[in-house]
């Protein structure tokens, strides 16, 4: 996978946090993963299609899910209902939009698919190899893998 398909979402992920979440999101240190792996407490996962094809998937602990819909609904939450995870999709989301814009402008034209919210403990399989990025905030931490590679 290039450097560029992983960098694309470093800056979005830093401005969209500060931005909808009013904190700052720190990159820590990124590494390759393959293969077979279990999701953290709450996964967000969305597909890439068009001139790349892959997935983006958002790892956060239950805590910092919930510290993040928090943030971004200006609510409190008892759990992880419906609102609560649709903010998490609406991060990954927003994220992914402002990444794949920027990798059009690279000409690597790409469409998203809506977030899909995997639970703790699921095991997903990765065909791609994929480029793991940690971040870090007062909120809590959160890692993105980015799988992605150019369509045939």
């Amino acid at each position: 996978m290039k450097a560029e398909f992983v960098n694309a979402f470093l800056e979005p992920a830093i401005s969209v946090w500060g931005k909808e979440l009013g904190v700052e999101l720190t990159f820590g240190e990124a590494e390759a993963v393959t293969g077979v792996f279990t999701t953290e407490d709450l996964t967000a996962i969305i597909g890439v299609t068009g001139k790349l094809k892959g997935n983006v998937f958002y790892e956060l602990s239950n805590g910092t899910a919930k510290t993040v819909a928090e943030a971004m609904c200006g609510m409190e939450f008892e759990t992880m209902d419906e609102m609560a995870l649709s903010a998490i999709g609406e991060l990954a989301n927003m994220i992914t939009g402002n990444a794949t814009t920027a990798l059009a402008a690279t000409n690597f034209v790409c469409d998203i698919s809506p977030p899909v919210l995997l639970p703790r403990g699921a095991s997903v399989t990765v065909s791609n190899p994929q480029i793991r990025a940690h971040f870090t905030s007062s909120l809590g931490d959160m890692s993105i893998r980015v799988g992605l590679s150019e369509a045939a």
